[in-house]
C-alpha cells in the first residue's frame, strides 16, 4: 500500500527510483580529496571546508538545523525533476570514492568564503551530456558580502531562514549549470514574475544581496531546459469527473491501468484531494499482465481509499446518480484499462466508461503530427465520443488540485502557470470506437524552448574583472562561455488538454428523475502529459538537434528527417485461421495461413511500421480495428517474415477473437522494399474422415480411401484376399487432403510528401503613425503632444490582448502606453489616439515618434520582426 502524503507531489520524501541523484556534502572536517579547480579556470577548489554555522553566525541555529533546512529547499527547488537529493557529512560515498550512481554531481559546501565567489559549477553542460559532476559554494561569501550593517544579512536581518535561502540558492543555481541551464535561461518571460526571483539570475542580470535572500525558484525557461536534460518525478496525471450510474450508494472506486514494464512499477505523486471527492489516499496493487492492443503491459489497481467529508454526500460515499471527481499522478505513463464502483467490497452493476490515452509512439513521421492516441478499453459496449477539446502547452505542472472545472492555473508552489500556447482540436468531435489520433501539434511548429548558444570568439572561460556577471555580485566573476543547442521537450514540458467524453448510449440512474434512463451521459477529463523527445531515426539525439548540424535533411521542412520519412507504401492481404463452417458465405471451408515476406534490397537501412487493419472481425460490415504490429529496422540484403504465428502471438495472446481473421498488414518504409505475400490454403478434413485404428496389418494397403481390410474381394499387397474380419492392427489411410499455395508480388505505393503545416498565428503590425499635433497652452514646458496611431493584425489569427508604446520627442524621452484589452481578430485594424502628458514639445526641432505594438511580448506572432514603426514629422 502507498503511504498516505499531501495532495501535491511530497517534495521530501526518498526517491530511490530517481535516474539524477544530488549529494549535498557538508563535510565536518576538512576534505583534501574533493577536486581542485573544478570548473577548469584555475580557482582553488580544494580542499573542501567543513561546513559551521558559527563561522556564518551561531545566533541563528544549529549547524544540523541549517543543514536539513538548506537540503529541504534544494529538494523543494528540484521537486518535480526525476533527482533524489541526498544530504551527507562524510566523504564516503562523495569523495573518497565517488558515488557509484550512474547519474550524479556532488555539491560541496563549506562555510568558509572567497572574495564574493559564492560558487563554482563544473560547466554549463548543455545537454547534461557529462553523467558526473562536482559543484563548489562558499557559505561564508555571503556574510562577507552582506553581512555589514543595513545589508541583507546584517545585524537583525542575519536570520535562520535568510542564510538558508542564499545558501540553498546558490546551491541549486550551481546544480543547474551543471544539468545544462545558463544565467540567460532565468529571463523572464512577458507575463512572468520579475528575473530577480529566479535561480539561474545572477550579478548580470541585475540580482542583488536582498534578492539573494528571498526563496527564488526557476523561471519557465530553466524549468523547460531541466525537464528535457534531467525528466520529470511526475509522468500522467489525470484528473475525471464521474457519475455513479446506479441507483444505490458506492463506497469504493477503483481505477485499473496498463504500464509498459520497462518503466517499472508505478507509485503515487499526487492525489486529488479536493472538495469534489469523496476518498483521500490510494492503494496501487499489482494486478498481473495484459496484452491490450498488441502491446504487453503489466496490470495495476488503483483503489480510491480514505473516506473524508466532500461536497456531494456521506464521507467516502458517492450517492445514486452523483457527480464525483477522482484524480491521481503516477510516477510512471500509464493507459487507463477499466473502471468500477463497489459497495461494501462488491462490485456495482454499473461503471463509469473511460477512455485511455498515451502520446507514446505518436509522431506520424510522414507528416510531423503530434498525436495524442485515444483508446476505447471496451469496443463491444459502443463507440465513445471526445468533444469540447482545450489544449494547452504549459511550461510546469498544474497543481492536481486545480484540474478541475474552473481550476486556476497554478504550480504545487501556488505561483501562477502561464501557457507558451492554447489551441482547438482540428474537428469539434472525434468518435472512438476502437483507437483514435487526435493531433495536437506538429514537428514544424517551434517548442517552447529552441534556441542555439552560438561560439563567441570573444568569450574567455574563467573569473574576470566588473562588471559583476557570473556567479559573483562584486568584484568578480565566472564566465562558462556555454556552447550548442538548447530545447526543452517537445512541444513543451507538459501538454494539459481537458476534452468531454460521451458515452452515447448509457443506461444510468437519474437522481432528478428518480429513475433509470438511457442515452448521452457526459464526464469531463483532465491530463497533463509528459512532452517527449523526438527521435524518429533511433540514434539518440533529438531530431531537431540532427537536422540543425547537418546530420540529416529535411528539405520540406516539417521537422522529421528526410531518411526516416516513409515514402513507400505497401498493402498485403492477410488470412488466418480455420473456416469450418460448409455452408459459409464470407470464406470457403479451409484452414488458412498467411506469411508475407520483406526484404530490403537497397544500400541504405530501411525503417518500417506494420500495423493490421481488420476486416473481419467485425460480423457487420463497418471499419475493423486497426492495431499496431511493430517497427523494424532492415540493413542492405536482410529480410523479415510477418506470418499468422507472429501476428497471433503479438495481437491476439488469447488466440482469435473468432475461428479465423482477415484484413490487410500494411507496411509503410522510408525505403523501397520488395514484398511478397504467400498464401497457403489446406482443405478440411470431415468428421468421419478422422476414424483411424490403431497399429498397421502389413499386408493391407490402401486403395483410394477405402479401407482395403473391408469385406471380401479386397486383397492384401501380395494379391490374396484379406479376411472378411477387419485385423485388429490394420489402419485406414485417407487420401491426403489437398493444398493450394499462391505467391503474390505486393504492390508499392509512392507516398506523396506532405508539406508543413501552414502556420495560424496572429501577425501585429504598426500600420500608420498620423502627423502630430502639439499644442502648449502653459508655455514651452507644458506641451502636449496628439498622434494617431493606426495598428492592425495581418496574421491569420485572432491576437489577444496587447500593448502599444508610443515613444516621442524630445530626445525620445516621453512614452505612452495604450491597452488594447480586447486584442485584434482577423485583418482588424485599431485607431488608438495617444495624448503625452504635460512637457517639452515634441518637435525638438523635429518630431520623432516610435511605435511598439505589442511592446510587453504578450502576443506569440508569425513574424516578432515588423512591430516597430517610427515616423519623423520635420519641424
Amino acid at each position: 500500500m502507498e503511504p498516505a502524503n499531501a495532495a501535491v507531489v511530497n517534495c521530501q520524501a526518498n526517491r530511490p527510483d530517481a535516474g539524477n541523484v544530488i549529494y549535498l556534502y557538508y563535510p565536518t572536517t576538512s576534505d583534501s580529496n574533493f577536486p581542485d579547480d573544478v570548473g577548469g579556470i584555475g580557482e582553488t577548489t580544494s580542499p573542501l571546508a567543513p561546513f559551521d554555522v558559527s563561522d556564518l553566525d551561531s545566533g541563528i541555529g544549529t549547524t544540523a538545523e541549517l543543514r536539513s533546512a538548506i537540503t529541504e529547499r534544494v529538494k523543494t527547488d528540484y521537486c518535480e525533476f526525476d533527482v533524489r537529493i541526498v544530504q551527507s557529512t562524510n566523504d564516503n560515498g562523495t569523495t573518497n570514492p565517488t558515488p557509484t550512481d550512474p547519474r550524479w554531481q556532488v555539491i560541496g559546501i563549506g562555510s568558509d568564503g572567497n572574495n564574493g565567489l559564492f560558487g563554482i559549477a563544473d560547466d554549463v553542460d548543455i545537454g547534461d551530456n557529462d553523467l558526473t559532476d562536482f559543484a563548489r559554494v562558499w557559505a561564508d561569501s555571503f556574510g562577507n558580502q552582506y553581512g555589514g550593517s543595513g545589508q541583507a544579512l546584517g545585524g537583525a536581518n542575519s536570520t535562520f531562514e535568510r542564510w538558508t535561502n542564499a545558501i540553498a540558492g546558490t546551491v541549486s543555481h550551481e546544480a543547474g549549470h551543471n544539468y545544462g541551464v545558463a544565467h540567460n535561461d532565468s529571463a523572464s518571460q512577458p507575463t512572468e514574475d520579475p528575473q530577480s526571483n529566479h535561480l539561474l539570475a545572477t550579478g548580470s542580470t541585475g540580482l542583488t544581496g536582498d534578492d539573494r535572500v528571498e526563496d527564488r525558484h526557476f523561471s519557465d525557461t530553466s524549468f523547460e531546459v531541466l525537464a528535457a536534460n534531467i525528466g520529470l518525478f511526475e509522468q500522467t496525471v489525470s484528473n475525471w469527473d464521474f457519475i455513479n450510474p446506479n441507483d444505490g450508494s458506492a463506497d469504493g472506486f477503483r481505477i485499473t491501468v496498463l504500464v509498459l514494464p520497462s518503466d517499472g512499477a508505478p507509485s503515487k505523486a499526487s492525489m486529488y484531494t479536493g472538495g469534489l471527492s469523496p476518498w483521500s489516499d490510494v492503494d496501487i496493487s499489482d494486478d498481473g499482465s495484459e496484452t491490450f492492443k498488441g502491446t504487453n503491459y503489466n496490470r495495476y489497481t488503483i483503489d480510491f481509499i480514505s473516506p473524508k467529508s466532500w461536497n456531494n454526500g456521506p464521507d467516502g460515499q458517492v450517492p445514486a446518480g452523483e457527480e464525483f471527481h477522482v484524480g491521481v499522478g503516477l510516477t510512471t505513463d500509464y493507459l487507463v484499462r477499466d473502471t468500477s464502483l463497489s459497495s461494501g467490497g462488491s462490485t456495482l452493476e454499473l461503471n463509469p466508461r473511460v477512455v485511455g490515452y498515451t502520446t507514446g509512439g505518436s509522431f506520424d513521421p510522414g507528416s510531423g503530427d503530434f498525436h495524442v492516441t485515444f483508446t476505447n478499453p471496451q469496443p463491444e459496449e459502443g463507440p465513445l465520443v471526445l468533444s469540447d477539446f482545450r489544449i494547452r502547452y504549459i511550461p510546469r505542472t498544474i497543481d492536481i488540485n486545480e484540474m478541475v472545472p474552473g481550476g486556476k492555473l497554478q504550480g504545487i508552489d501556488g505561483l501562477p502557470v502561464e501557457p507558451w500556447d492554447v489551441r482547438e482540436t482540428e474537428q469539434e468531435t472525434f468518435q472512438v470506437v476502437d483507437t483514435t489520433d487526435v493531433t495536437v501539434g506538429n514537428l514544424a511548429e517551434d517548442r517552447a524552448v529552441n534556441y542555439i548558444h552560438e561560439l563567441d570568439p570573444q568569450c574567455e572561460r574563467g573569473i574576470t574583472g566588473p562588471p559583476p556577471i557570473g556567479d559573483i555580485d562584486a568584484p568578480f566573476a565566472i564566465e562558462y562561455c556555454p556552447e550548442g543547442h538548447v530545447l526543452g521537450l517537445f512541444p513543451a514540458t507538459r501538454v494539459y488538454f481537458e476534452a468531454t467524453l460521451t458515452d452515447p448510449e448509457a443506461r444510468y440512474f437519474d437522481k432528478d428523475l428518480q429513475r433509470f434512463v438511457e442515452g448521452p451521459l457526459k464526464s469531463r477529463i483532465f491530463v497533463q502529459l509528459p512532452g517527449v523527445k523526438p527521435d524518429l531515426n533511433d540514434n539518440g539525439i533529438d531530431d531537431a538537434i540532427d537536422i540543425d548540424t547537418g546530420e540529416c535533411e529535411d528539405v520540406n521542412r516539417n521537422g522529421v528527417c528526410d531518411n526516416v520519412e516513409p515514402k513507400f507504401k505497401y498493402s498485403a492481404k492477410l488470412i488466418c485461421g480455420v473456416q469450418k463452417d460448409p455452408e459459409g458465405m464470407r470464406l470457403a471451408q479451409g484452414q488458412y495461413a498467411t506469411a508475407i515476406n520483406i526484404l530490403n534490397p537497397g544500400d541504405r537501412k530501411a525503417i518500417l511500421t506494420k500495423k493490421l487493419s481488420l476486416t473481419f472481425p467485425p460480423e457487420e460490415q463497418g471499419p475493423g480495428e486497426v492495431l499496431p504490429i511493430g517497427r523494424d529496422t532492415l540493413g542492405p540484403d536482410e529480410a523479415l517474415e510477418v506470418d499468422c504465428l507472429d501476428v497471433r502471438r503479438r495481437l491476439f495472446p488469447d488466440g482469435f477473437q473468432t475461428s479465423y481473421i482477415k484484413g490487410f498488414v500494411v507496411l509503410r518504409s522510408n525505403e523501397s522494399l520488395d514484398v511478397t505475400a504467400v498464401y497457403t490454403v489446406k482443405g478440411v478434413e470431415r468428421e468421419q474422415d478422422h476414424h483411424r485404428r490403431s497399429g498397421r496389418h502389413d499386408g493391407c494397403k490402401q486403395e483410394h480411401g477405402n479401407d482395403p481390410c473391408h469385406g471380401m474381394g479386397h486383397r492384401d499387397r501380395n494379391g490374396a484376399k484379406c479376411p472378411e474380419d477387419r485385423p485388429r492392427d490394420c489402419e485406414v489411410v485417407e487420401p491426403p487432403v489437398p493444398v493450394s499455395i499462391d505467391v503474390e508480388v505486393v504492390p508499392e505505393r509512392r507516398i506523396a510528401v506532405q508539406e508543413p503545416p501552414v502556420k495560424q498565428c496572429p501577425d501585429l503590425v504598426v500600420r500608420e503613425i498620423g502627423r502630430p499635433s502639439v499644442r502648449c497652452p502653459g508655455g514651452s514646458g507644458n506641451c502636449r503632444t496628439t498622434v494617431r496611431v493606426v495598428v492592425a493584425n495581418i496574421g491569420d489569427a485572432d491576437a489577444g490582448p496587447f500593448e502599444v508604446q508610443s515613444v516621442l520627442d524630445p530626445s525620445q524621452s516621453v512614452a505612452v502606453t495604450r491597452q488594447v484589452s480586447d486584442g485584434l481578430q482577423v485583418g482588424e485594424e485599431r485607431t488608438l489616439p495617444v495624448v503625452t502628458p504635460p512637457g517639452g514639445n515634441c518637435f525638438d526641432p523635429d518630431c520623432t515618434i516610435s511605435v511598439r505594438v505589442d511592446s510587453g511580448q504578450s502576443v506569440r506572432e508569425c513574424d516578432e520582426g515588423n512591430n516597430e514603426s517610427s515616423e519623423t514629422t520635420p519641424g
